[in-house]
């Protein structure tokens, strides 16, 4: 099979795209809560 069994070889794919999805699912939960509080904040006009 090579150096690396498959099962190693997925648990480290896996982990890389933990982190990524990780990463990418806080910038957009702190954007989302930061759009919140903007629209806290600022009276809406002519909605």
């Amino acid at each position: 099979m090579g150096l690396h069994s498959p099962g190693s070889f997925n648990l480290l794919i896996g982990k890389q795209y933990a982190t990524i999805f990780w990463v990418q699912f806080r910038i957009i939960f702190t954007e989302v809560r930061s759009r919140w509080a903007g629209y806290g904040h600022i009276p809406r006009a002519g909605n």
